[in-house]
């Protein structure tokens, strides 16, 4: 679970670490208080969202999107506006609104949290979000001490200038940042922020919920914030249960011991759908659309992974079909690259069909050596998950290509991330909003790119956000998703579905997820949690 958007990968992993099962006196504890509800979180990864929704109960955005992915709530913005297009955005904050420990919010918080972000010493993972704002790469190449476009107007007033226009720019890239306490974290260094008490000891935010405890090994709890700016609470507090993987999250939805489950990890994989249907105190959505292009990672600073061949022969070897339809029980469909939306895939993919002799003439040409072992991690710990990476597994022997599997939990997955030791694994990331998003993975520098670099594709991230008429947009994305094809950045295997599953006792949960179109993923998202209640 991600504990703050500033923790590098190695600061989140040494926490996370920390995190096993909850312990069953707490769990035992909370069944005794009706207006309570628990939620599980997985432990790890960083940057999650689970680790998004804990931020969402107690700090806060300008604007943030909405559970059905729609639009946009004003949160701490009351409105904006932009006289030129989208190349200049003026923000009218939000009156009278206070931070948890009674001081006053304003324009001063904001300009210092989008410094903060963007400042290289943080190493926020979602820094590359804000590229688009004038002297970000000023700030980040050390030139300038400081965001050229973002300036406070006054008091209630905060101004940003873009390098260009970006008229979807409030939609779809200033979503990701909650605003931080500039008179609590001001006086630590950018490179300290990750280790400072602030973010375990007392989260002081303007969300609906106050930080109350966090209790290492066992949860996270917060408390009601009866002057909350959009009214108090309806229930008195949520638990952040921590867990070590999704079945230990199952098992405590069935005994009672959590209401809402957290769907990375693979939500409720589908050999456990019928068990959980029986359950009369659950509502179980079985076909959730996550969205979500499921790969093969690889780590472009490894020598043996750079020609592309490779990557391609290993998605031909690999008859993804027959997965689909015997160990996945018909779940998902065919991805041959990043996005889920059919207006942004180009009508030219390569469909890379089953084709092991392909395979082994692609290697041969590009001088693979079949005595290599390669390390391949994941951490999906459910059956389904296991019997489908053994499958991978076995396709990928049949052609030459030896990887050696290792369950790992998510801290240990970031310790081999940081360490350089990482080869190949098996992922997921959620890609459904908007093909936008896509750039916070693929493009140059972007910590999750594992050192994949595409300058076109960086130019064409670029233009797709100058315009915002959709069939304008759809030849930029189109030919990064031709590209994401041809070079096989991922080996695209299939886009999932997340089926979920919530306590009954709860109201709000099973309600707002059903009506998401697509699960979103790694950014805060404005669910209406003031507005849930517990039976």
């Amino acid at each position: 679970m991600r504990l703050s958007k500033l923790f590098t990968l190695a600061a989140g992993a040494a926490l996370m670490a920390a995190f096993s099962l909850a312990a069953t006196a707490q769990a035992a504890a909370d069944k005794t208080i009706r207006q309570a509800f628990r939620t599980g979180c997985m432990a790890g990864p960083l940057y999650t969202t689970c680790g998004n929704r804990l931020d969402e109960t107690v700090l806060q955005g300008l604007a943030h999107v909405t559970w059905k992915g729609d639009g946009v709530k004003a949160l701490l913005a009351e409105s904006w506006s932009t006289p030129d297009g989208g190349k200049t955005w003026l923000f009218k904050l939000r009156k009278g609104v206070k931070w948890h420990d009674g001081k006053p919010f304003s324009a001063d918080d904001v300009v210092f949290s989008y410094n903060t972000y963007a400042n290289p010493a943080a190493a926020s993972i979602i820094a590359n979000n804000l590229s688009d704002i004038a002297g970000y790469e000023d700030f980040r190449s050390g030139k300038a001490t400081s965001l050229a476009g973002v300036s406070k107007v006054d008091d209630l007033t905060v101004k940003f200038e873009l390098n260009g226009p970006r008229p979807l720019w409030v939609e779809l890239k200033q979503i990701y940042f909650s605003i931080l306490p500039k008179h609590i974290l001001d006086s630590v260094k950018p490179s300290e922020l990750a280790r400072a008490p602030y973010w375990t000891q007392n989260r002081v935010g303007t969300g609906p919920f106050k930080w109350a405890k966090y209790v290492p090994d066992q949860y996270v709890e917060v408390v009601r914030n009866d002057d909350y700016f959009l009214g108090p609470p309806k229930a008195d507090r949520i638990i952040y249960r921590i867990f070590a993987d999704i079945p230990s999250i199952l098992n405590a939805l069935v005994a009672g011991e959590v209401d809402v489950m957290s769907y990375e990890g693979g939500g409720v994989p589908v050999s456990d759908i019928e068990r959980l249907q029986k359950v009369p105190t659950l509502n179980v959505l079985p076909n959730v659309d996550a969205g979500l292009p499921t790969y093969l990672q690889f780590n472009f600073a490894q020598p043996f992974l750079k020609d592309a061949r490779v990557r391609q022969a290993m998605v031909y070897a690999i008859d993804r079909e027959k997965i689909i339809a015997t160990v996945k029980k018909g779940t998902g469909k065919i991805s041959n690259t990043m996005f889920p939306a059919a207006w942004a895939q180009s009508p030219s993919l390569n469909p890379y069909k089953y084709d092991p002799a392909k395979a082994r003439q692609l290697l041969k040409e590009a001088g693979w050596d079949p005595g290599r072992k390669v390390d391949f991690i994941y951490y999906y710990a459910d059956q389904v998950n296991k019997d489908t990476v053994t499958a991978i597994q076995a396709y990928l022997a049949a052609v030459g290509v030896n990887i050696v599997p290792r369950l790992l939990n998510p801290a240990e997955i970031q310790t081999v991330y940081n360490d350089g030791k990482f080869e190949m694994g098996y992922f997921a990331n959620g890609q459904g909003l908007d093909p936008s998003l896509g750039a916070l993975t693929s493009t140059c520098g972007a910590q999750l790119s594992f050192g994949y670099c595409n300058k076109r594709i960086d130019e064409l991230y670029d233009q797709g956000l100058t315009e915002s008429v959709r069939e304008k947009r759809a030849p930029y994305y189109q030919e990064i998703s031709k590209i994401l094809n041809e070079e096989m950045f991922r080996g695209w295997l299939w886009y999932e579905v997340r089926p979920m599953a919530f306590s009954k006792r709860v109201i709000g949960a099973t309600e707002h997820y059903a009506e998401m179109p697509t699960l979103i993923f790694n950014l805060p998202v404005y669910n209406e949690v003031e507005k849930w209640d517990v039976r």
